[in-house]
């Protein structure tokens, strides 16, 4: 998996650091959802080639739920602090741009 640079290493570090106890909690879900997704097209030696799979804020908090109530405010935050950036589909909406990593065999 690609390692954080000490850019966004810092960066992440200080926007938590803004965030309270529960918001907190909130992130360690972001952290576990986001374990296979990555803000970069590319390829893992040990996971394959990532596919694209953008998603807005509502399609994140959406996924989470059963799990977590997760605060929108906290959602993009977790986003830009993590350098994920934007991408425009065919039809003009706007969502963020995530490559999700499918093959995950190694792991079992």
């Amino acid at each position: 998996m690609k390692e954080m640079s000490d850019k966004m290493k810092e960066r992440v570090k200080k926007w938590l650091e803004s965030l309270d106890e529960k918001e907190k909690n909130q992130v360690e879900v972001l952290d576990a959802y986001f374990t296979f997704r990555t803000n970069m097209p590319g390829e893992d030696p040990g996971f394959g080639k990532a596919s694209e799979e953008p998603k807005t804020t509502e399609e994140i908090m959406d996924d989470l739920t059963p799990m977590m109530n997760i605060s929108k405010d906290v959602v993009a935050g977790y986003m830009r602090s993590h350098e994920y950036g934007f991408t425009t589909l065919s039809d003009g909406s706007v969502r963020w741009a995530i490559w999700r990593y499918m093959d995950v065999t190694v792991l079992t």
